[in-house]
């Protein structure tokens, strides 16, 4: 039951026959099957998702696509119907190997060569569980962080990025077919203040560090984790084969927004040298005036993504013990080291010799 256009905007038919404004961004109905699944519903929200045509039949299509704004709202209308706080956390957990099979990106993924390589597949192609999703790795000397954001301006309630997080840490488990929790997880909403609700977190990620309040979701992670093999690596040509089929996929949602594009850019052009919007413009093949504008039209500028990155590695550099302030601040690509302090306490805060300090103590 496709979804009549409103206004000037046009109604975007998927390959299931149903439809969704271009303007929003939609998610797969697989990401819902895990709330499905066990039971994690009940009859408002089941009777909203009918009204959009939405139906048994159609949580098992992995073509069809939900709007994300509307997921969400319904996430958090039954959280505060039912009081269920920690839905998103088993409904995560829940999650099996061969659930998104059907998707392609799993098996590109999961026959990749190493871990590292996993995670990547899985930040080109996360549009295709969800539009409004982002995914970097920013890589240290010891560490990396592996932050996962949403895009399109959508606040969700705290069991929707419980549910990114054990979703994402679960899948990679499987794939990687290792039971290694994070250093870290970090997330964006408040600490519980109920122990259940708490407990919940603990027994979802084992005894990793909590960190709550966070400028972004995600891990911490060994970096030499991220150097081990997969299980299920494959033949170069036949993970060539799904990332091929995963492509195709992505494009009829649209290519992956510049601004995700040139994160990734800037995340792997701050150490080597001077970062400058004509190297990231070269880099992706436009000219500056054309980054500019496709920047502008996805509501950012060069400066913010570059601040962005640089605010991601800070984090991951400031672990490793053997680089002293002004070592960070070369690598992140400052002039001085106060210049990175003055940036890093309005990220933060807080200082970074203070920033240091306090995760030593965790």
């Amino acid at each position: 039951m496709a979804r009549e256009s409103e206004g000037s905007r046009e109604a975007l038919v998927l390959p299931s026959g149903r439809g969704v404004l271009r303007t929003e961004a939609t998610v797969s109905v697989r990401l819902l099957w895990a709330f499905a699944r066990g039971g994690w519903t009940d009859p408002h929200t089941a009777e909203a998702y009918a009204r959009i045509g939405i139906g048994p039949a159609e949580f098992v299509d992995p073509a069809t696509r939900v709007p994300h704004r509307l997921a969400t709202e319904l996430l958090a209308a039954y959280v505060a119907r039912t009081g269920d706080a920690s839905v998103g956390l088993r409904a995560g957990r829940s999650v099996e190997l061969g659930d998104f099979d059907a998707l392609a990106v799993a098996h590109a993924a999961r026959t990749c060569a190493t871990v590292r390589e996993a995670i990547k597949c899985f930040a080109r192609y996360a549009r295709i569980f969800n539009e409004a999703a982002e995914v970097s790795l920013a890589e240290g000397a010891n560490h990396a962080l592996w932050c996962i954001r949403m895009t399109d301006g959508v606040r969700g309630p705290p069991a929707a990025s419980d549910f990114v997080l054990a979703f994402s840490h679960k899948l990679l488990g499987l794939n990687a077919g290792s039971t290694e929790s994070p250093l870290e997880v970090h997330l964006t909403h408040a600490r519980p203040t109920d122990a259940e609700h708490l407990a919940a977190y603990e027994a979802t990620f084992a005894a990793t560090t909590l960190r709550f309040d966070m400028a972004h979701d995600g891990f911490l992670l060994s970096r030499a984790w991220l150097d081990r093999a997969m299980p299920l690596r494959a033949a170069p040509s036949i993970q060539a084969a799904f990332e091929t089929r995963s492509r195709e996929l992505a494009e009829r949602l649209g290519s992956s927004t510049v601004r995700q594009q040139v994160l990734e850019v800037v995340t792997a052009q701050l150490r080597p040298g001077p970062l400058s919007m004509k190297r990231v413009a070269g880099a992706l093949g436009m000219s500056i005036a054309t980054l500019r504008r496709r920047l502008e039209e996805e509501g950012t500028t060069f400066s913010r993504v570059s601040e962005e990155a640089r605010r991601e590695l800070a984090e991951v550099y400031l672990r490793d013990a053997r680089l002293n302030i002004a070592e960070v601040a070369y690598c992140l690509g400052f002039a001085h080291a106060p210049a990175f302090t003055a940036a890093f306490r309005k990220w933060k805060g807080l200082a970074p010799s203070e920033y240091r300090a306090r995760i030593g103590e965790a």
